[in-house]
């Protein structure tokens, strides 16, 4: 700027002298003035040089659009600002966006009715959507939502992006239905097993810390520890909700499927040339669910919830020591009742399969996801503020997790698995498919019955009774995902 205001200056003097000495020196005026113009052509050029270096989207003048995400926790967005490192972390990424782009972000409860019915009418509704994975089976279905690998200027090879979108859940045959992302992180969604140290230490038994570091942490030694701890703490004779079991659960629902994954098997895999294969009718599922089935003995292993209690119970029961493990995801509510027990408690993987050659550990499927409605007319500018919230979210979620470690954990030893366990992330094509496509619910129901609601049924003629169902609702399933018509 000082260089500006002394060419200005010279060539004010150069116009004067020019005035006196008559026309002689006019050429000598306009030389400097061009000079002066192409000094300013070059910082001109110079800053947006700068600024397209300095992050790797391209930053444009979107003239004060008003960017509108669906999304039902407005903390992703907009929170008390003071109240945490991350909510000035969060409040800090949303105004860098809007001021790099001189636009405006607001925020909208999602409704998947309204969504619908404005999708249906051909009207905009959001830039973003928002929501529960599951959720989204159904919006594709109804081909309400595009496919994010078709838009110019969505990197979802960049690391800001692969790190969060690590199950890639949403993605079928090279089409992309919806994200993770750093904004809409799902980390905290990840299932893992809490255990009581305390109880550990009474029946002499090895840390789950150091059958993990050996990688032993499996079935097999997860069951003889739950079988251990089974106690009969009133004395009474009878073993019932009153008593100590090894097991307890966040939801009944998904604590089978948990299992089932985490066992080292499928309920389908895709093949590269993108048929579907049904996993769940193998000898080594049958012996995976059988094995499950005896975790979840209300009998010997595991803690019967009494009738007419609400989930809650489960957490209750662990808390006051009535159970040796508890499974659930970190970032529930219901989940406070642990951090706030008077036992010590710590955190390991969910075990793995006996048979299963790493952990693996669920990604709820009410984890959030990120996905754009058909109906939004502004998709570049979309992307483009997708881009930009993404790469400045990063360090939000390593903000989120050092002040969840710092005031809900107990051990460095529970911190450090906790940065370990997203590696472990996984899901399944079932998670998606169970709201577009009938056959993929009753492959899930199959095991949540076997092992939960109906233990009488056995596995391998539950699964003979639903293949043809299944195998139907696979065809409807890739149609689905393929984006076909019923013609086609």
């Amino acid at each position: 700027m000082k260089k500006k205001r002394l060419l200005a200056v010279l060539l004010a003097a150069t116009m004067t002298i020019g005035c006196l000495t008559g026309c002689g020196s006019k050429q000598t005026a306009a030389d400097d003035k061009e000079t002066v113009d192409s000094t300013d052509a070059t910082e001109e050029a110079d800053a947006e040089e700068e600024t397209e270096g300095e992050y790797p989207f391209e930053v444009v003048d979107l003239e004060g659009y008003t960017f509108t995400v669906a999304d039902n926790n407005m903390g992703r967005w907009f929170p008390e600002e003071g109240s945490s490192e991350v909510a000035n972390a969060i409040i800090d990424r949303v105004n860098k966006v809007q001021e790099l782009f001189n636009c405006t972000i607001e925020v909208k409860n999602y409704d998947e009715t309204e969504f619908a019915n404005a999708v249906t009418a051909g009207e905009d509704y959001a830039d973003i959507v928002v929501c529960e994975t599951w959720n989204l089976g159904r919006h594709i279905k109804a081909k309400r939502i595009v496919d994010l690998a078709e838009l110019d200027g969505l990197n979802l090879d960049a690391d800001y992006w692969t790190k969060y979108n690590n199950t890639n859940l949403l993605t079928y045959q090279g089409k992309v239905y919806g994200v993770a992302a750093p904004f809409a992180s799902q980390s905290d969604e990840i299932f893992l097993m809490f255990f009581n140290k305390n109880i550990i230490d009474e029946l002499g038994l090895e840390s789950p810390y150091d059958l993990y570091a050996k990688n032993e942490w499996t079935f097999s030694k997860f069951l003889e520890y739950c079988k251990a701890a089974k106690k009969d703490l009133n004395g009474d004779g009878v073993f019932d909700e009153n008593d100590r079991y090894g097991f307890t659960c966040g939801h009944n629902w998904d604590t089978p499927v948990v299992m089932y994954l985490a066992s080292g098997n499928q309920f389908y895999s895709e093949n590269p040339d993108g048929s579907i294969e049904f996993q769940l009718n193998t000898p080594n599922a049958f012996k995976a669910v059988n094995q499950i089935k005896e975790m979840l003995n209300p009998i010997d292993t595991f803690w019967p919830k009494p009738e007419g209690a609400e989930m809650e119970a489960y957490a209750q029961a662990f808390a006051e020591g009535k159970s040796l493990f508890y499974t659930y995801t970190r970032g529930r509510n219901v989940a406070q009742t642990v951090y706030d027990m008077e036992d010590d408690f710590g955190i390991v993987p969910i075990p793995r399969g006996d048979d299963a050659d790493t952990y693996r550990c669920w990604v709820s499927h009410d984890a959030p996801s990120v996905s754009i409605p058909t109906t939004n007319q502004n998709k570049d500018k979309t992307v483009k503020i997708m881009e930009a919230l993404a790469y400045f979210a990063q360090d939000e979620n390593e903000l989120e997790l050092d002040e969840f470690c710092d005031t809900k954990l107990r051990d460095d030893e529970s911190a450090d698995i906790l940065r370990e366990i997203p590696q472990y992330a996984h899901s399944d094509l079932a998670f998606i498919g169970q709201q577009c496509a009938g056959g993929f619910y009753a492959a899930l129901n199959s095991v949540v019955d076997v092992t939960f609601n109906a233990r009488e049924k056995e596995i391998a003629s539950t699964v003979a009774g639903i293949e043809v169902e299944v195998e139907t609702g696979i065809q409807e399933f890739i149609d689905i995902m393929l984006g076909k018509t019923a013609e086609e």
